[in-house]
């Protein structure tokens, strides 16, 4: 039961189904009755259990229900999809894979989302009501704006701004706030001055248009790509090939031509013990 409210709280899903005040009535009058009864014939060992049975069916009722007090909706991209999801302001957010976002639904007066992973976001414009992603240790706030935050637990936020202006705040460090226009980008690494670059923010973004591009990138960083891309999941037999740079552009590829390709370039070895499960090596030749 632990794990079950732990998961429950992580994922910070909603319950589709509400609950009635007049069933959760029903629902609290049908334990006690049924104790009642149980008790005057069972021994204090099986009552004991049912109680135990009981009071475990109204702690998931008080959670349950105070979820559905704080009204929120949460959106899960799995490995290997994407989505796009339409806001009730105008907004569009596409959602890359394994990547979630998390919002109330009075969204139009209280415009903040809370997002684990990836999305490119097109923001309606709203000057009375700013627009704020919460992200890792992040909170980037805009009025009207198009941009891609990439904040996935094991690798360092990044956010590229393809039009307007975009205000960034790491929470831990307020003072490296930083402001950024077209075509700039900022990664973050905690308790250090964010690191701004310049480039064409299109490549950034690329995924939205079922493309990978890859600059210099390492085959760590590739792996990652991969695995959320293609839901998969992949392991180095030796960990210095991860170092590795890789300079590419996939258009909507199959993932088999991925990984020749990635053989080829490097002069690697792929093997796939399932679908599922890939492992890189060195090539003996």
């Amino acid at each position: 039961m632990d794990i079950f409210f732990s998961k429950m709280q992580e994922a910070n899903k909603n319950v589709l189904v509400p609950i009635s005040s007049e069933k959760r009535e029903k629902l609290f009058y049908n334990i006690q009755q049924n104790l009642t009864i149980k008790r005057k014939r069972t021994p204090l060992k099986k009552y004991l259990a049912m109680a135990a049975a009981g009071f475990t069916t109204l702690l998931m009722l008080g959670f349950f229900t105070g979820m559905f007090s704080n009204n929120y909706t949460t959106i899960i991209a799995e490995k290997g999809e994407k989505k796009e999801i339409k806001m009730d302001d105008g907004s569009v957010i596409f959602l890359n894979g394994n990547s979630s976002i998390t919002y109330e639904n009075n969204f139009t007066e209280e415009r903040t989302v809370k997002l684990q992973g990836e999305a490119f976001f097109k923001v309606a414009r709203d000057t009375a009501h700013p627009f704020t992603i919460q992200s890792k240790d992040l909170e980037t706030r805009v009025l009207g704006t198009s941009f891609n935050i990439k904040s996935y637990k094991d690798q360092v936020p990044m956010v590229s701004v393809n039009t307007g202006k975009v205000a960034v705040t790491p929470l831990k460090n307020p003072e490296y706030k930083v402001i950024l226009t077209k075509d700039q980008q900022a990664s973050f690494k905690e308790n250090r001055k964010p690191k701004i670059s310049k480039g064409d923010s299109r490549d950034f973004n690329a995924w939205t248009r079922k493309m990978i591009i890859l600059k210099n990138t390492s085959l760590e960083h590739t792996a990652k790509i991969i695995e959320n891309w293609y839901d998969v999941n992949i392991q180095f037999a030796d960990d210095s090939l991860k170092q590795l740079k890789i300079t590419g552009k996939f258009n909507d590829e199959k993932l088999s031509n991925v990984l020749k390709s990635l053989a080829l370039i490097k002069n690697l070895k792929i093997d796939s013990t399932n679908k599922k499960q890939i492992i890189i090596r060195k090539n003996p030749i």
